[in-house]
């Protein structure tokens, strides 16, 4: 177990699982936490090679995340992306019926000398930050071939993550790992496809804004699937937090969630 791990509580009791955690915040964006942040993205990078250069499985790349995230240096990261413009540059580029959006960005360390803007490789790690509206989810879902990490920047998330236990034609069957009813800043959690593949994130409040990874096609021999989305509202209990929910397509997720 991490020594920084702290476990969220929910409103009924106990948090199921280990994988939703809070980071230490850093110091204020001074010449010691810009260090600090050098490291952090230099191990994000790190990180992200291992796994695509097959020194690490997809498993492993998880517990790292969980790790990394554990030691973010969260004021001198907002600092470092311009937090208050990016979030109001994604407020002006999302339109009024768009519950969720996901903005791509460009991580580089403070020290680097060049600091472009350049497009992101195959296999490199792919950083973005999104806004989730009030009221409103990114909808339950599960992933093939892919590995991500969602980190709170601001806001207040109820977060609920499953093991996928059995991929059907028509079904996932899953398990709950996690319920976090009040998730804020420095909470995250990470999936991939080995634990804690699907994730259903709801905005509490108007300020929810995420920090995520991720990389992709990471394994030759299994599909990319972006997002298997499933409606846990009607899936059938099959104890034990065990469930059998119906996938459905994108824009039935976007209606009901």
């Amino acid at each position: 177990m991490l020594t920084r791990r702290i476990m969220l509580q929910s409103v009924a009791g106990a948090m199921l699982g280990m994988s939703l955690q809070r980071v230490v915040e850093g110091a204020p964006h001074d010449a010691s936490s810009i260090d600090e942040l050098n490291h952090w993205i230099h191990a994000l990078q790190r990180n992200s090679n291992d796994l695509s250069e097959n020194r690490k499985t997809p498993l492993q790349w998880q517990e790292t995340m969980d790790q990394i995230y554990g030691n973010t240096p969260l004021e001198p990261l907002r600092t470092h992306l311009g937090f208050p413009q990016l979030a109001g540059k994604i407020l002006d580029k999302m339109p009024a019926e768009r519950r969720e959006l996901f903005h791509p960005i460009s991580l580089v360390r403070p020290d680097d000398p060049e600091k472009e803007r350049r497009p992101e490789p195959h296999l490199a790690l792919i950083t973005k930050v999104a806004h989730v509206r009030k009221g409103f989810s990114i909808p339950p879902h599960g992933h093939s071939n892919m590995v991500s990490a969602f980190l709170c920047l601001s806001g207040e998330f109820e977060v609920r993550l499953y093991d996928r236990l059995d991929d059907r034609e028509k079904n996932l069957v899953v398990r709950q790992t996690v319920e976090a009813p009040s998730a804020g800043p420095g909470t995250w959690s990470s999936i991939s496809d080995y634990r804690d593949n699907v994730h259903w994130l709801t905005a509490k409040s108007d300020d929810c804004f995420l920090f995520t990874t991720k990389l992709i096609n990471i394994e030759p021999d299994i599909p990319l699937n972006g997002r298997i989305n499933i409606d846990i509202r009607s899936a059938q209990s099959l104890g034990s937090r065990t469930f059998l929910a119906p996938k459905i397509t994108g824009q039935q997720a976007a209606k009901l969630y």
